[in-house]
């Protein structure tokens, strides 16, 4: 069991860590030996020379027009997230780039440091900055003195709600927004078939903060719908089977949510049994990988990008597949790398919405509606222990 455990572990989490809980998903407590590395970012060392505040540490493609991509600084514990997202932005430029520059600037989470890089970016007449890619960057991006100046698509999404600075769209592969569109899906569901009564669900989160935010997302949601639904269940590992399935068995609910890590939602489904409709987010899926599955979790429906359950999907077919060594959240990284780029490009060609279909899900912009990207994942459950996209909701 011990070796399983280690195996879902090494194959799903990587060790990460800091980048995930910076970029919205996170590993759940994982254990692991040396996980692979992504593809290095070389340095460009005519780019080094560069006497700027945004001296790229690599530049690749030739054209007219440059895009700006920026990761955080890549000696320290965001190296394998930085790389990964240069990664998939490179794969999507070897496909739709012609005409463009890409430049790779390492920048951290300092307001001041990040003004500096925006002001330099205004000046050498940078068409698009992609980025900043954390959390914290993006916060410190909300902070600046004045707008970028700069067409800029910010890899993360901010905390709260301040208005965004001129030029800003933000577009993230948010957990709790995955959260929230489970639970409209599973709502609708679960309201037809219960006829006039109020559908109830049960959300259970693991105790990392990403866990607690994915469940109390889910929870609001299916409030905000009608639905019946209390406190988020925590579950515990070291609690008793007995006890979980004794929480459970009181709700008496018709929906449970699961935010939790595959491993964390093989042990519940075992306590929670078959009768009763499971859903979760792609915090819960393996991909499809083929050195693992999990088939106690078949029939448990989950929200996932299209690029980690729909091989056939055309845009997936489309781009380069990322090393096989890469973990699944670098996969997913190297997903979000793709779309951003195609992002970018749609934003220089001019007009104000639109919509794309994204390897991280329909992707759409109305300006009049909001200043972040829209991202619908796709519904997938499992069967034969992986999850496989569902054609039909």
């Amino acid at each position: 069991m011990r070796s399983r455990r280690r195996l879902i572990s090494a194959i799903l989490l990587g060790s990460i860590g800091p980048s995930l809980s910076a970029l919205t998903q996170s590993t759940a407590n994982a254990t692991t030996k040396t996980p692979p590395k992504a593809a290095p970012v070389t340095p460009d060392p005519a780019a080094s020379a560069t006497p700027s505040a945004a001296a790229p540490a690599l530049r690749f493609g030739s054209g007219p027009t440059t895009i700006a991509l920026l990761i955080p600084p890549r000696e320290g514990p965001f190296e394998r997230v930085a790389n990964s997202v240069v990664a998939g932005v490179r794969a999507s430029h070897s496909r739709d780039g012609d005409g463009v520059v890409v430049e790779v600037i390492e920048t951290d989470s300092d307001p001041q440091a990040l003004g500096r890089v925006f002001v330099d970016l205004r000046e050498r007449g940078v068409s698009m900055a992609l980025g900043p890619l954390t959390r914290d960057g993006v916060n410190a991006l909300m902070t600046l003195d004045r707008a970028p100046g700069v067409p800029t698509l910010a890899l993360n999404l901010p905390d709260g709600e301040l208005p965004a600075p001129a030029q800003t769209l933000f577009f993230g592969v948010s957990i709790e927004a995955e959260s929230r569109q489970a639970a409209a899906i599973a709502f609708e569901q679960a309201q037809g078939a219960n006829g006039k009564r109020a559908p109830r669900a049960v959300s259970v989160g693991a105790s990392s903060r990403l866990a607690q935010r994915s469940a109390k997302a889910f929870r609001d949601e299916w409030s905000q719908r009608g639905g019946e639904i209390d406190e988020p269940i925590e579950f515990d590992p070291k609690r008793s089977s007995q006890a979980f399935r004794d929480a459970i068995r009181d709700e008496n609910p018709d929906v449970v949510f699961l935010a939790l890590n595959p491993e964390q939602a093989r042990s519940a489904r075992h306590s929670i049994g078959r009768r009763v409709r499971l859903w979760s987010s792609s915090m819960a899926s393996i991909g499809q990988t083929k050195l693992l599955r999990l088939p106690e979790l078949d029939g448990m429906r989950l929200l996932d990008m299209p690029w980690q359950v729909d091989p056939s999907h055309l845009a997936v077919m489309a781009y380069p597949k990322a090393p096989a060594n890469y973990t699944i959240e670098m996969q997913r990284l190297y997903a979000l790398g793709i779309d951003a780029f195609r992002i970018g490009r749609q934003i220089m060609a001019g007009g104000a919405a639109f919509e794309l279909d994204g390897v991280t899900g329909h992707l759409s912009y109305d300006p009049t509606v909001a200043t972040r990207v829209q991202r619908s994942p796709v519904v997938a459950e499992y069967r034969d222990g992986m999850p496989v996209a569902v054609r039909s909701r």
